[in-house]
């Protein structure tokens, strides 16, 4: 009897030891430098807050006068609105579907390193007159004597035309860019307000 009670007691004590053992390898894995999550330094949390700001970021309260920066995947540029004018139900023999038809003059500066394509930029832009509404793109082409965007505009170089759309009678009016394409991070958000007692 006393033999089985040593065997079993040698068995107990074996056990204890091997468990000991494997305790201790898994510390080691777990303090293994390879095992350990990765850390970010101060130098490359700046990088990252630098990329955030390449993103462009919005601008939702500029007026007539003001520049906007774009930063979109078509490329970088900013854009003047100079003046605004409204021109009345009719111009050049055309009426209105709408109430008033109105006149942006606006200045584009490519920021980026490529040519950008005028048309791609000016068409991406819309005025509406309720910021949760849908609003009218450009059709300053449908005018003879209306100066629209066309062509190519090359790194560094600014380029002055005019956008044209109706519009509903407001007091104020949003120039803005496709609320669209800024859902789908195609562009930041950039917005002039427009109010109808500072226009022509």
């Amino acid at each position: 009897m006393m033999k089985i009670i040593k065997s079993v007691f040698i068995l107990f004590v074996g056990l204890l030891v091997l468990g000991a053992c494997n305790n201790d390898t898994s510390k080691e894995e777990v303090g293994n430098p390879d095992n350990e999550a990765e850390s970010i330094s101060p130098d490359e949390a700046e990088d990252v807050n630098d990329s955030k700001d390449e993103e462009g970021q919005d601008q939702l309260d500029l007026l007539i006068g003001d520049t906007g920066a774009f930063v979109t995947t078509l490329g970088t540029y900013e854009m003047t609105l100079n003046d605004a004018e409204l021109k009345g139900k009719e111009f050049e023999g055309v009426k209105s579907t709408r109430d008033d038809i109105i006149l942006l003059e606006i200045t584009i500066k490519n920021t980026d390193d490529d040519t950008l394509d005028l048309e791609d930029l000016i068409y991406s832009m819309e005025i509406a007159d309720d910021l949760e509404g849908a609003g009218s793109g450009d059709n300053a082409e449908g005018f003879d004597t209306v100066d629209a965007f066309k062509g190519e505009i090359e790194p560094g170089e600014e380029k002055s035309a005019q956008f044209l759309t109706t519009v509903n009678t407001a007091d104020e009016y949003f120039f803005r860019k496709d609320p669209g394409i800024v859902a789908t991070e195609g562009s930041n958000q950039v917005i002039w307000t427009i109010k109808t007692e500072e226009i022509k």
